[in-house]
């Protein structure tokens, strides 16, 4: 079941008139604020392993796997590197999961 959510009166009469003259609806234009949010979290994160993935000039699951068979051998800069590159890796599965559900989202 769809929620309706009505927030006209705490929309001020200056965006509720540009809303109306620019033939957007209050949800249409949330979705696309949403969507655009979403796609600047899966930029960012996708820079952020770029970065990585061009100091260390290999792919995360490469660079995860050189250091699983490090023994007796502690790299701190690596294992910092590792961890940021696996956050940043499950965050651009998490927002592109997200754009995709933003993306199917009915409005009318």
């Amino acid at each position: 079941m769809k929620e309706q959510v009505n927030v006209s009166h705490k929309i001020s009469p200056v965006l509720s008139q540009a809303f109306r003259e620019m033939g957007q609806s209050y949800e249409l234009l949330l979705k696309n604020y949403a969507l655009d949010f979403a796609i600047a979290k899966c930029q960012k994160y996708e820079a952020e392993a770029a970065l990585l993935e061009n100091k260390y000039h290999c792919s995360f699951s490469e660079f995860k796997s050189r250091i699983e068979r490090m023994e007796n051998e502690e790299n701190f800069e690596w294992e910092d590197d590792l961890m940021d590159w696996e956050f940043a890796t499950e965050n651009i599965k998490y927002w592109k999961d997200k754009i995709r559900d933003l993306q199917n989202v009915s409005t009318g």
